[in-house]
């Protein structure tokens, strides 16, 4: 299985911080990888209730793993350059589009309020349409 394989990263705390390999994944890292708790728990996706950080490098390996990823590159008008300063920002993917709030945004990136409500506004019709299809296709499986 898939799932047993993999380990989130951790940090230990030393003078010289290193990754190591942790028991699970943080509650918000999975989270803000678009999974419920119960997801998770369904999927058999290792949980460490202890941890309270978060890695954008396990987010984003839970997002790959578990096909909840929609590339910013999808969104029309977010290029190469854009789609680069938006990771910076912490926004991988258009997940973390249609959730962010645009103060965090904008403090982060030089964009229009404008643009930025376009963009939400994109990646949440992106979302919608990834959700019927999935639903649709559990429906045909079901029958």
């Amino acid at each position: 299985m898939m799932e047993d394989k993999m380990k989130p990263d951790v940090y230990t705390s030393t003078r010289k911080p290193r990754t190591r390999e942790g028991r699970g994944f943080s509650q918000e890292e999975i989270k803000r990888a678009g999974l419920t708790l119960q997801e998770a728990k369904r999927l058999e996706i290792p949980l460490d209730k202890r941890r309270r950080t978060t890695h954008l490098q396990n987010i984003q390996t839970l997002k790959e793993c578990f096909g909840t990823t929609i590339p910013l590159s999808e969104i029309s008008g977010i290029g190469k350059t854009t789609e680069e300063k938006l990771k910076k920002a912490g926004i991988l993917d258009a997940h973390d589009l249609a959730i962010v709030q645009f103060s965090t945004i904008a403090e982060k990136i030089n964009l229009t309020e404008k643009t930025l409500k376009k963009w939400k506004a994109e990646a949440r019709k992106l979302l919608r349409k990834q959700q019927t299809q999935k639903k649709t296709s559990k429906d045909n499986i079901n029958r």
